[in-house]
């Protein structure tokens, strides 16, 4: 059970106020309305998360991104990311378990788990791979988005949201 109280439209601040108006929902979930306590750290997390999520989409493709960032989310035992990545996993027709993936896919569900792992011993095979099936810009693209599911991640089970 979280614990740290969700904000509330009249408790939150006036950033977070603006940022509620102007989306709709905002507050359906515990985990943003616990993300909104302040509005820098909802930027950080969520909204900027969301930012990189596109920009790893038009790189590497919705279905590669999904597989990254699924990974990391059950190696590092998020409960509401790894529910949310199996089912967009799910929605494009991909059993986890038995679909087979392509080499590049395979590499960068390799990537991710090696990141979720251990992130300060990255095999060098593993770059040398990476390089050969992806630009220099999709891998820090890749990368970056690793770090920002993490750092999700580790907020949601910090504060214990389901």
């Amino acid at each position: 059970m979280a614990w740290i109280t969700p904000v509330t439209y009249e408790e939150a601040s006036e950033d977070a106020k603006k940022f509620i108006d102007e989306r709709e929902g905002a507050l359906n979930s515990n985990k943003c309305a616990t993300l909104l306590k302040n509005a820098v750290v909802y930027d950080s997390v969520e909204k900027n998360g969301w930012r990189m999520d596109d920009e790893l989409q038009r790189l590497v493709g919705k279905r590669m991104g999904d597989l990254l960032e699924y990974v990391i989310s059950v190696e590092n035992k998020s409960v509401i990311c790894s529910r949310y990545f199996t089912k967009c996993l799910a929605d494009q027709g991909i059993d986890f378990e038995t679909t087979e993936f392509t080499e590049q896919e395979k590499l960068i569900i390799e990537y991710g788990q090696a990141i979720a792992r251990d992130f300060h011993n990255i095999p060098e095979d593993l770059k040398k791979r990476l390089k050969t099936a992806f630009t220099e810009e999709q891998i820090v693209v890749i990368t970056g988005m690793a770090v920002v599911i993490t750092a999700d991640n580790y907020f949601e089970t910090i504060m214990d949201l389901e």
